[in-house]
Parts: structure tokens; C-alpha cells; sequence
């Protein structure tokens, strides 16, 4: 060895992250924009349409609005919509549409969608479509320093503002419906 090794730095023992995927256009505009704007803007249309045999007629129609978009950046989906899983279900007796997602590969996508109408259809028969209170939620991929899998539960606002509310659950339906619930119970 000689004295200008001695001096010269060692490598980290620790790895370092590297910079994990950014998104794929098709998979986080959908998620985050497509199907967050349709369905807070009216969500008994929305629930209608993913309640209904034809729901991956309409996520092939809101995936064909973004294509334009997204081909502005040279980027094709790597995926259709009859990839996507759509589950319809309740949140205690709230009606909740969710859309599976394709496997995420960059950070921010998402692995789940939830649209939450906060109306007990038994109880109230709504007259304002627009105006009826709902929420939107996501499950995505996020970025941790030592490249371990990592969540992050997050909600959107009909404004467009996102919400981060940190480390989210285990990427499995079961796990996100219990999130929703334990979210719309808070803010009841």
C-alpha cells in the first residue's frame, strides 16, 4: 500500500438508495388524476359505471382520455384495462369502489384506488349528484433510504390537493379497506 492509498477514502460499508423508477405516465395519470377527478366530480356516475358489467369498457375509456397526455412524453401503456381488478364494496355502510391497480414499478404509483360515498344509501335517496360528499383515497409505492418495500397511504381532494399520511399498510386489499375505515372514522 502505498501512502496515497492510506489517505484515499474508503468505500461506505452501508449501501446507499439509489433512485428508485419515476412513474409510468399511464399508470400514476390514471390513479391520480383520471379516475380521482371523475369520481369525486360525481361519484354515483362513477360508482354506477365500476358497479356495472361494462367497468372495463369504462376504465378503457378514461385510460384512451389520458392517452394523448401521456403520449406528449413518448411513453405507451405497458398495460389495459382489463388488467386493472375493480372491487365494489362498503366501508361500514358507505359505498366504496376500488380499482387494483397494475403492480406498481416506480415510486408514487399506486397499488389501490377507493372512492368512499359518505352516504348510508338506505338512508338518504340524494338529490344533488355533484354536491354529495366522498372521498378518494390511494395506496402507493413509496421510497425508503435502505430500498426495503415501502407504502404510503395518501388521500385526494376534490381541489386536487393530495394528502400524505405516511407509511400505509401492507399492499393488500384487506389491509387498505381497514385503512379507509379507520380514516372515515377519524374525520366522522
Amino acid at each position: 500500500m502505498n501512502l496515497f492509498n492510506f489517505f484515499r477514502r474508503k468505500p461506505a460499508e452501508t449501501p446507499v438508495a439509489t433512485p428508485q423508477m419515476n412513474p409510468r405516465c399511464h399508470h400514476y395519470t390514471l390513479a391520480h388524476y383520471g379516475l380521482r377527478q371523475l369520481g369525486l366530480q360525481d361519484p354515483l356516475l362513477y360508482l354506477g359505471a365500476l358497479g356495472s358489467p361494462r367497468a372495463h369498457e369504462f376504465l378503457g375509456m378514461v385510460m384512451e382520455d389520458l392517452s394523448d397526455h401521456c403520449a406528449q412524453r413518448n411513453e405507451v401503456a405497458d398495460f389495459g384495462a382489463a388488467d386493472l381488478k375493480v372491487h365494489c364494496l362498503r366501508i361500514g355502510v358507505f359505498p366504496c369502489a376500488v380499482v387494483e391497480m397494475t403492480e406498481p414499478l416506480g415510486t408514487t404509483e399506486a397499488f389501490f384506488t377507493a372512492l368512499v360515498l359518505l352516504v348510508d344509501p338506505a338512508a338518504v335517496t340524494p338529490e344533488e349528484r355533484e354536491t354529495l360528499p366522498s372521498r378518494y383515497f390511494t395506496l402507493e409505492k413509496g421510497f425508503s433510504l435502505d430500498a426495503t418495500p415501502r407504502t404510503v397511504f395518501g388521500e385526494w381532494t376534490k381541489d386536487g390537493t393530495h394528502l400524505n399520511y405516511g407509511d400505509g399498510p401492507a399492499p393488500n386489499l384487506d389491509d387498505f379497506l381497514g385503512r379507509i375505515e379507520e380514516a372515515c372514522q377519524e374525520r366522522a
